[in-house]
């Protein structure tokens, strides 16, 4: 896999961007992706280098179709957790927030 195709977009929530500060990011990476290359990724689009990496598989909804109501399941999700240290900030996450 080419690395900048594993980390897709960053993750962004109330819990996600309250956990920057500590130095915690997290982002959607492809589902069949390991620790190993989102960490080879995520430091050769970043150039940071992460400390931990943790993973979650979040389960996809069920969902109704409007017209012929029937039940549609969403796609599964993975999500990484990456740590960097704490003084190292990713500026592309930076909100400007006032």
């Amino acid at each position: 896999m080419q690395s900048n195709l594993i980390v897709l977009k960053p993750v962004f929530t109330e819990k996600t961007l309250s956990q920057q500060e500590n130095g915690k990011y997290a982002f959607w990476v492809k589902k069949d992706a390991t620790k190993g290359q989102i960490e080879s990724s995520f430091e050769a689009v970043f150039g940071v280098k992460p400390l931990n990496i943790n993973t979650v598989i979040v389960k996809g909804k069920m969902k109704t179709d409007r017209q012929k109501r029937l039940p549609i399941k969403k796609s599964d999700l993975k999500k990484a957790i990456i740590s960097v240290e704490k003084n190292t900030k990713i500026e592309l996450l930076k909100l400007n927030l006032k």
